[in-house]
């Protein structure tokens, strides 16, 4: 990714529009930020990282809500757009900050020839986010590590701890997947672990409850059960012994069970036959005395059948008794109806009089009917005009309505008017106050900055004097502990000398070449006696003194770097005229301009509510102003056309008749009229229906009365007749009338008495055949007491219940044991495989999180190998800074309890020693850091072939280098510069921007926000 073109609106230190063409760098790939500490140099590639990946550059940078320019003015929304290059493919992305509830925006476009295509289907967050990493090939922490080396941040990489390495290289190279392996493994061991548990849970389960489901007795089975410890393969011998018994016992159940069921079986057959006998033996018995019953009610049953023969007879006669009663009521009914028919006929005589009376009576009022229809006529006619004057008069009464409310809404309109001339005059009054109160805003706020940054310079420096006294302090310390462990070591070295000395001397002879200088003469030989040392105490001398040197080294480093910076501090502070000792006075007077700055905002904040106040009072007025011209024409429009509508109103009302003023009374009248015309004519009419209707029903009673009374005659006749015929029938079956009435009896009657007699006949006859043939069979034959074998049944039905219930419960209990053996057999398959799963997934697991002999877990393996790669292609730069000195090893260091494998040393080629990176002095971890970041651009490069990395930015650390260190960095700068890749540099290193050939120089203005320009020298 190569920057092309960089706007920057509201954005830090930039008020307005601030736009960066790096195009007019031409052919000078590297160039240096210059500017005034706070002037927005950073800024610039955080307006980079935030166009690309909407986040700053840095941990602190990150929020995009701190990027809002405090110089800009509300109404300038903050953007940033940038237009860059990939891989020789042009793009351009825009982005607003979402402020005062509006939401944030975007845009992503690749522009070719000159046109611009939408790269993703949707401006969405996401979306963009997913392009941008697959142009780049970077996310957003390897872009911050390797193309944007944030100040603060530049190195971490180098110096931290190896459970922090392991975070950044994590978002580096991806290695996230790894500890998903982890948690994956550690959720299969945790489900393994359960099934285990369970299996074993299951198992106890299993045996314990033997004790519900199986009899207790003294057998070996519950021996072993009752044990504190269970031996599952004696449990399940015993299981085996029980079920052999339970087995056995039921064999022996069974034939018993058997040897019942026969004897009962015996027994039932005698007392079936026994009870067959007595059934028959009572049978007989019960005839014999209903036969006797039966033969007590012959006489009954003769007087029956006398009844039956009489009853005959007289249903016989019965039709011509029913006739007779007939005829006679009919001729009753008869008499009746003519007393209702000649009723009825003198009621319709009477009524047809009154209906012919009260009809020529209605038929006088007949003339009125002409009269109506002629004043209905003229009042039919007059209506339609009186309805148009009435329309008349409701037109001019809403228009005198219209009238009389526009006349107030014109005087609500002027009364608003004079309000909002008011209002205007009192706003003005306002702003010219506030304008007056932050007129020396700019003023307030430039000294509030430089006093800001006078009180930081020296709060700096009496933090770093005081730091200075303090490492002072320690450097003393740590040089007399140095000291003394190096005049033990020295005392132990050279006892050891001495021992050798010794040795050698008590071989030494006058004549014998010396083994160490030749010499064959022996002046002074060595007579001292050698004492004992102890190698582990050489040892541990040896690693005090090189500890403590190397603390010594440590503190005289950070020593020599917070001089360097108090210096550099102290200039500054001459140049600025600052006092520490005033620092009291500083914060006093801030606090002071801090409270007159923060009430200016206030006013200016309020000075721009009012000027808008003020823009919509002018604009209601604007608006007013027209609603008033637009309400006088009005009101003149409405009184004239009033003066007309009246005008004609009074004109019409002249051509009313006195009689009637309003069409209401004329439609009253009309009204009454056709009600009157209606009544009468409807009063005529139903006067005409109601003679004829009385005529029709006269001559209908006439002629029902003549039929009344020819019926009365006919069923007189029809009577006497019947009653003869009845009469006769009796005579001739020799009753009289009330041996009839006994005599009678109803079909069904009869019919009962008919089926008693036969059931009798039938029933006598039978039981005298049954009898005789029952009396020859048993003869000789007596009841027998079947109340004994019942006993003895009952007795041996609940012994083989007992016996059946006992069989059951003991094949039961053998059931059990078996079930229980195959449950245990399961059990112990599943733990066997649960336990094999649970070793192999907590083997794979331990392996994998670092819980293995190297104390390396897998994710961290594969960054070793990573960070191996690193710091051998960091090697080849850091050679150069450092003339050959310094070179990086990843090594296996332990840091307290955590893994291992991350650290990094350095090992200096002048001592032949190795040490910890955070020895080294600024400007050494500066090239370091330099070259370890250069070293994860190739890797990254060359581990992910889709990665070009064209761009460099780095903000930090120059100013440590001194005159050499600063050239060699230049030289691998350049170097870089000319394998095509842009690099930026802010420094404030004067030899530095000396020896660049392209400034972006950033200048802060006194009105406090900031500009940029490109130099080219």
């Amino acid at each position: 990714m190569k920057p092309i073109k960089l706007s920057m609106t509201a954005f830090g230190p930039y008020q307005t529009k601030e736009v960066i063409d790096f195009t007019k760098l031409h052919e000078h790939g590297i160039f240096v930020v210059s500017g005034a500490t706070g002037a927005g140099k950073t800024t610039i590639f955080d307006a980079i990282s935030f166009a690309l990946y909407d986040s700053g550059s840095g941990e602190d940078r990150e929020k995009s809500l701190f990027l809002r320019s405090d110089f800009a003015d509300e109404t300038i929304d903050t953007e940033v757009e940038l237009e860059f290059e990939v891989r020789g493919r042009l793009y351009r992305i825009w982005r607003k900050f979402g402020q005062d509830g509006s939401s944030a925006k975007r845009e992503f476009y690749e522009i070719t020839g000159g046109i611009e295509v939408p790269a993703v289907e949707k401006f969405q967050v996401k979306l963009i986010q997913a392009k941008v990493e697959e142009l780049i090939g970077l996310t957003y922490s390897q872009f911050n590590q390797i193309v944007m080396l944030p100040q603060g941040e530049f190195q971490k990489l180098l110096t931290s701890e190896s459970k922090h390495k392991e975070e950044i290289f994590r978002k580096i190279f991806k290695t996230e997947r790894f500890t998903k392996m982890v948690e994956l493994l550690r959720e299969k061991k945790k489900s393994a672990e359960k099934l285990y548990d369970q299996s074993i849970m299951q198992q106890d389960h299993t045996i314990h409850e033997i004790i519900s489901r199986l009899p207790n007795r003294d057998s070996e089975l519950f021996s072993e059960i009752n044990q504190d410890v269970i031996n599952l393969y004696q449990v399940k011998q015993a299981l085996l012994n029980e079920q052999q018994y339970y087995e056995e016992h039921c064999k022996t159940l069974k034939g018993q069970y058997e040897k019942s069921k026969l004897q009962l079986q015996q027994l039932n057959e005698t007392f079936s036959e026994q009870k067959l006998l007595n059934e028959r033996i009572e049978k007989y018995l019960l005839r014999k005395t209903r036969l006797a019953e039966l033969l007590q009610q012959e006489q009954t049953m003769q007087s029956e059948k006398q009844r039956l023969e009489l009853a005959k007879k007289a249903n016989q006669i019965e039709p011509l008794e029913r006739e007779h009663e007939k005829v006679k009521l009919q001729f009753e009914r008869a008499e009746i109806a003519l007393q209702h028919a000649k009723k009825d006929f003198e009621k319709a005589k009477s009524q047809l009089q009154n209906a012919m009376k009260f009809y020529d009576e209605q038929k006088q009022h007949e003339p009125l009917l002409d009269e109506y229809s002629k004043s209905i006529s003229q009042l039919e006619q007059l209506l339609p005009i009186y309805q148009s004057i009435d329309e008349q008069r409701k037109s001019v009464l809403k228009i005198e309505e219209n009238q009389n409310n526009a006349k107030q809404l014109f005087e609500k309109l002027q009364k608003e008017d004079i309000t909002l001339k008011e209002q205007q005059q009192k706003q003005r009054i306002i702003i010219n106050e506030l304008e007056e109160k932050v007129a020396t805003y700019q003023e307030t706020f430039e000294a509030h900055a430089m006093l800001t940054k006078k009180i930081e310079l020296a709060r700096e420096i009496l933090k770093l004097q005081s730091s200075e006294v303090a490492l002072t302090k320690t450097l003393a310390e740590k040089q007399q502990i140095a000291n003394l462990a190096q005049e033990r070591l020295q005392k132990l070295e050279q006892q050891i000398r001495s021992n050798h000395a010794a040795f050698l001397a008590t071989s030494l002879h006058h004549g014998e070449a010396c083994p160490v200088c030749g010499s064959t003469e022996h002046p002074a030989i060595h007579s001292s006696e050698a004492l004992e040392v102890d190698d582990n105490e050489l040892t541990a001398l040896r690693r005090e003194s090189d500890s403590a040197m190397q603390n010594f080294y440590q503190v005289s480093s950070k020593l020599e770097v917070e001089q360097a910076a108090l210096n550099e501090k102290q200039q500054v502070l001459q140049q600025l005229g600052i006092e520490p000792s005033s620092l009291h006075e500083y914060e006093q007077q801030l606090s002071v301009l801090t409270n007159q700055l923060s009430m200016q905002k206030q006013q200016q904040a309020q000075l721009l509510m009012e000027k808008k106040n003020l823009e919509q009072i002018l604009q209601s007025k604007e608006m007013l102003q027209g609603r008033i011209e637009k309400g006088q024409q009005y009101v003149s429009e409405i009184d004239k056309q009033y003066a007309q509508e009246k005008g004609k109103l009074e004109q019409s009302e002249k051509s009313l008749l006195p009689q009637f003023s309003t069409v209401q009374q004329v439609t009253e009248a009309l009204t009454s009229l056709q009600q009157k015309y209606r009544h009468l004519k409807e009063a005529i009419q139903k006067a005409l229906e109601a003679l004829q209707n009385i005529q029709l029903e006269e001559k209908t009673c006439e002629v029902n009365y003549e039929h009344a009374t020819k019926n009365l005659t006919e069923k007189q006749q029809e009577s006497k007749i019947a009653q003869s015929a009845f009469e006769s029938a009796l005579l001739q079956e020799g009753f009289h009338i009330e041996a009839y009435k006994q005599a009678l009896l109803s079909q069904q009657v009869q019919q009962q008495i008919q089926e008693t007699l036969e059931s009798y006949k039938q029933n006598v006859h039978t039981l005298t055949v049954q009898i005789a043939e029952e009396q020859q069979m048993l003869e000789g034959k007596e009841l027998v007491d079947l109340k004994a074998i019942e006993q003895q049944i009952s007795l041996l039905n609940e012994q083989i219940e007992a016996q059946y219930s006992e069989v059951k419960l003991v094949h039961s209990y053998a059931l059990q044991c078996g079930e229980t053996l195959e449950k245990l057999e399961k059990s112990a398959r599943q733990i066997e495989d649960y336990k094999e799963k649970l070793m192999q997934v907590e083997h794979v697991y331990d392996l994998i999180r670092g819980q293995n002999e190297a104390k390396i877990s897998f994710e961290r393996f594969a960054q070793i190998g990573y960070l191996e790669k690193v710091t051998q292609a960091a090697n080849e730069r850091l050679r150069v800074l450092s003339n050959g000195q310094y070179f990086l090893k990843s090594t296996g260091r332990k840091e307290g309890n955590a893994q291992s494998g991350l650290s990094i040393d350095v090992y200096d080629s002048n001592t032949g020693q190795t040490r910890d990176v955070k020895t080294l002095s600024g400007g050494e971890k500066f090239n370091a850091s330099l070259s370890l970041a250069l070293g994860m651009a190739d890797v990254i490069q060359s581990v992910q072939g889709s990665v070009h990395i064209d761009t460099m930015f780095i903000d930090e650390g120059f100013g440590t280098l001194d005159e050499e260190a600063l050239r060699r960095a230049i030289d691998i700068l350049i170097d870089l510069q000319q394998t095509g890749r842009l690099i930026g540099v802010i420094s404030h290193v004067a030899e530095l921007k000396a020896a660049m050939p392209a400034i972006l120089q950033v200048q802060k203005l006194k009105e406090g926000y900031s500009k940029t320009e490109i130099i080219i020298k």
